[in-house]
């Protein structure tokens, strides 16, 4: 599997797993390190297992976009999901945004908060993006069409290992532990007890935070891991792309850091079938649409990484994470499914769950 392209967070948390848990934590990704915060402040005895580092998953190989709401624009989620439902997970977001922030505790994590565009990719989208910008209004958030682009001012940007990593920091000595592959767990009179291929963990409640590598523990949890693609060019000069943008119903995206490269990803719509895969390495075919993209932005600075994400999709379209109890189990949680964005849902998708526990 082809490296993150983020770095990892420094720390290293090196561990065994624990012989009891009251709850124990499986994935450290973003989701796993809020549900880690969560599970503390409420003074709960949590332990956060990771087969690899913190952020090798897709906490560690996404663009770093802090956007509000799901994939696709806030028009079409209305036409799926209804008003109030859309409205909601739009608040949701928002908050999210502010609330990881404010654990990340003043550490630095490469936050900017300019806004993002969303690009009509031709006639059909902007009728959508013009809607949705008059729909955002009525609904209480801030948003602007100006005939070729959606502006919402409130969207962001991050270094997701940094975040990881920050939030990480402040967990209690002993509670993360890197290098710890669970291999199966089965419910019991007494909680569930959860095995590596050398060790058995009995706990009270178990809460996968595997994102789109959940079927591989719950084949049942309806999941499809999906590849998407990105690469990174050498850093440029000139500032080619002055705010996150998406385009496409979300299928491409790209951005520019502060320090000049520029990180291009997407394009899965054009290979749907052959990206519905867990195998994290490039295609020529879709990389090539990505240096396309590249190019058209005037870029002619090298490509210095070309680095997928497995994320989880839906059979059914749906683009709401599952949070919740597994269905038919009484100590089994999920809070995964975050469909390529999980620096905009997972945080307050944790918080959600520990208060339901």
């Amino acid at each position: 599997m082809s490296t993150p392209y983020w770095p990892p967070p420094s720390e290293r948390y090196p561990g065994r797993l624990p012989e009891a848990a009251e709850v124990l934590v499986i994935g450290g990704g973003i989701t796993g390190v809020s549900l880690l915060h969560h599970l503390t402040a409420r003074g709960m005895s949590a332990v956060l297992v990771e087969r690899d580092r913190l952020a090798s998953g897709a906490s560690g190989r996404n663009a770093g976009f802090l956007l509000a709401g799901v994939a696709e624009n806030y028009a079409a989620a209305v036409r799926t999901y209804g008003r109030s439902k859309t409205r909601d997970v739009w608040a949701l977001t928002v908050e999210n945004h502010d609330r990881q922030l404010e654990a990340a505790a003043g550490q630095e994590v490469g936050h900017r908060r300019g806004g993002t565009l969303i690009l009509a990719s031709g006639p059909e989208e902007a009728r959508d993006l013009e809607e949705s910008a008059e729909l955002l209004s009525e609904d209480g958030f801030e948003a602007r069409w100006d005939g070729r682009a959606l502006f919402n001012p409130k969207d962001g940007e991050v270094t997701p290992t940094l975040l990881v990593g920050a939030i990480a920091r402040r967990a209690p000595a002993g509670a993360i532990r890197e290098g710890v592959e669970i291999v199966g767990f089965e419910e019991s009179s007494a909680g569930v007890v959860v095995r590596t291929a050398d060790a058995e963990c009995r706990c009270g409640v178990v809460i996968l935070a595997t994102n789109a590598y959940t079927p591989l523990l719950l084949p049942q949890v309806g999941i499809q891991p999906t590849r998407a693609q990105m690469l990174a060019t050498a850093p440029v000069r000139e500032r080619v792309a002055p705010l996150p943008t998406y385009s496409h119903h979300g299928y491409r995206y790209w951005r520019q850091l502060a320090s000049g490269e520029v990180l291009m990803g997407g394009w899965r719509d054009t290979s749907l079938e052959t990206e519905k895969t867990s195998a994290a390495e490039p295609t020529p075919g879709i990389q090539t649409h990505l240096d396309g993209a590249v190019r058209g932005l005037g870029v002619s600075a090298e490509v210095t990484q070309r680095r997928p994400s497995i994320t989880p999709s839906f059979s059914d379209g749906s683009m709401m994470p599952i949070v919740g109890p597994v269905e038919g189990m009484k100590n089994v949680y999920v809070c995964a499914g975050f469909n390529g964005h999980g620096m905009g849902f997972a945080f307050m998708s944790a918080k959600r769950l520990v208060d339901s526990l």
